[in-house]
């Protein structure tokens, strides 16, 4: 068994950003790719990231001032990117995962 890789997404409530991180969490599980993707509202952001460890973090592209905090908080040790609005506006899971591996080296 694959050992996966976490992956956080952020946005300013956590509701948005949780519905698209299930839909990747179901794209990856059906493509065989080694991602476990968790929203989460800014406000625990941090924290989260603290506990799971993600490899990557990417912010919702309605809040891209927090990619900056995140890049700080980590001193760029976790890639921090900004969610492609088109992507996000369509929940497409596939294309966000694809920004996931591009910043997964």
């Amino acid at each position: 068994m694959v050992e996966k890789k976490n992956v956080l997404l952020v946005n300013a409530a956590g509701m948005s950003i949780s519905l698209l991180a299930k839909k990747m969490d179901d794209y990856a599980e059906m493509n065989k790719l080694p991602y476990s993707v968790e929203g989460a509202a800014d406000s625990v952001g941090l924290d989260k990231a603290s506990k799971s460890e993600p490899r990557v973090i990417l912010v919702a592209p309605q809040v891209r001032y927090l990619v900056n905090k995140y890049q700080k908080a980590y001193d760029n040790k976790i890639p921090v990117g900004l969610i492609d609005m088109v992507a996000y506006g369509m929940m497409d899971a596939g294309r966000v995962l694809k920004q996931v591996e591009a910043l997964d080296k």
